[in-house]
């Protein structure tokens, strides 16, 4: 962690958009955050307990997640995505007692989950993951017949709900994914009791049929729109920004350059800044000679590669900048040149790739 790189997160924010996203879905309807990854880079530990007092559970994507939230002393639903693997006997018994819903897949994880709980002395809750045409994980339409067989007649395993992923829920085209909702109820037992879900944020907030039992919003948790057709059906405020110092101070004279490569050539007499963050921070490369910082709300260039832990910014218009003056790497404003969204775009990359890399390094702190 890099002390002099400090993510600012606003729990105000993160409580405005659960608030925006139950406007939005129907009425009697879980919504569980998507808090992988550390909350998307956003950090789980500081935002833990504004999620847990306005949302109805947890969906995680490993065990070591789940049990995070249980050490916290969260006792509500939590389902984990990915489970334990095969060998991780140790894991997966802990995961039962402590009540964490565990996602089976295929026959071999359901007779993981069914000896763990065997050996805890317990029946394990899980969901069943079907692929309604995600090519990805969980069990076909034809082999869930079978599954839902062996689940019923196995004491061990108490199935609570059924689940599927959109492939392309974000299209503004919904025929793909109303074929795999319709392939995912299909495939469901009638007259059953089962929690289904399917809705991610982008399902979420254009097709209400989709919301079934309990939806899934991931980043739009933490203020970031995925697909701009959807911007004006929700209010979201981003609740990062990024901040870095000034570390030193060039006089550059025309015609000389900056960074590998010599990207940058300065055309007049300039002055620039070196401000230590880089692609190993997780401010993306493919940003040199292209994004925009702020410093004290002025835009300030990036000039050059980004280099590791290191870039130049041109303060040549702006005198007034000192050493050690903050840099807005990062704006929690949507519409700044330099938000994530802008970023991702400069980067050819989708937002959530921006937010999980730029939350490793960084020192986060609560704002709000």
């Amino acid at each position: 962690m890099k002390n002099y790189l400090t993510a600012s997160i606003s729990a105000s924010a993160v409580q405005h958009n659960l608030q925006e996203l139950r406007k939005i879905i129907n009425t009697g309807v879980q919504l569980c955050p998507v808090v992988k990854d550390n909350c998307y880079g956003h950090g789980l530990s500081l935002l833990y307990p504004t999620l847990a007092k306005h949302a109805d559970g947890f969906i995680v994507a490993s065990p070591s997640e789940a049990l995070e939230i249980r050490s916290y002393g969260y006792t509500g639903f939590i389902l984990c995505l990915l489970s334990a693997y095969f060998d991780e006997t140790e894991i997966q018994e802990e995961l039962i007692r402590q009540e964490v819903t565990q996602t089976v897949m295929s026959k071999a994880a359901l007779e993981a989950v069914a000896g763990a709980a065997k050996r805890c002395q317990k029946t394990a809750p899980i969901h069943l993951k079907i692929d309604s045409g995600m090519g990805r994980l969980g069990v076909t339409a034809s082999q869930a017949k079978n599954l839902f067989s062996l689940i019923e007649k196995n004491p061990h395993i108490q199935l609570t709900g059924a689940y599927t992923h959109f492939a392309s829920s974000d299209d503004p085209d919904a025929t793909y994914m109303h074929q795999q909702l319709n392939t995912f109820l299909d495939t469901l037992p009638k007259n059953n009791a089962l929690i289904r879900h399917a809705a991610n944020t982008s399902a979420l907030i254009h097709q209400p049929d989709t919301h079934l039992d309990l939806v899934r919003p991931g980043l739009s948790v933490y203020g970031c729109h995925y697909a701009e057709h959807l911007r004006s059906k929700i209010d979201l405020q981003p609740c990062m920004s990024v901040h870095a110092q000034i570390i030193a101070i060039k006089k550059m004279p025309s015609g000389s350059f900056s960074g590998y490569g010599r990207t940058h050539q300065y055309l007049r007499d300039s002055r620039v800044a070196v401000v230590p963050i880089g692609y190993g921070d997780g401010y993306f490369r493919s940003l040199s000679n292209q994004a925009i910082v702020h410093i004290h709300g002025k835009p300030a260039a990036v000039c050059g590669r980004v280099s590791m832990d290191q870039m130049t910014v041109d303060i040549t218009d702006h005198p007034q900048i000192m050493i050690g003056d903050p840099v807005e790497i990062i704006s929690a404003d949507a519409t700044a040149p330099n938000s994530v969204e802008n970023l991702a775009k400069i980067a050819h990359t989708i937002p959530y790739e921006i937010t999980c890399h730029m939350g490793r390094n960084l020192y986060h702190k609560l704002v709000d």
